[in-house]
């Protein structure tokens, strides 16, 4: 079975980006949303693998949508939860488990860095 990933951001470009990217990776199986409220139904929905969530999004923010997997029983918890941002340092690494991130990936990457926040 293919590894389902969730990715959810609302700029098209970052979503376009990641899917070359995840293409150029290897054959998953990748779903989008463009905002918060839809990226926790997507989760309920589609119980996936991997999950990239940007931090500013409409609806529901991605820390929202952490809590959301952290907490909410109709979610199952993801292998691994990367938050994508363009901030500097948005978390301290100590805090990072606490708040359900295995891994923050900063806006822009690369393929190499994309590649390492999901899979290494």
């Amino acid at each position: 079975m293919k590894t389902r990933i969730l990715v959810i951001d609302d700029e098209e470009s970052i979503r376009y980006a990641v899917d070359a990217g995840l293409d150029f990776l290897g054959d998953f199986n990748v779903h989008f949303a463009e905002d918060g409220v839809k990226g926790i139904a997507g989760l309920k929905e589609l119980s996936p693998d991997l999950v990239l969530v940007d931090l500013m999004l409409p609806s529901a923010s991605g820390m929202e949508v952490l809590e959301a997997i952290r907490k909410d029983p109709d979610i199952t918890r993801p292998r691994r939860a990367v938050l994508m941002t363009g901030h500097v340092n948005p978390v301290e690494d100590q805090h990072m488990a606490d708040i359900g991130i295995d891994r923050v990936l900063s806006k822009p990457f690369k393929l190499e860095q994309l590649k390492k926040a999901l899979f290494d």
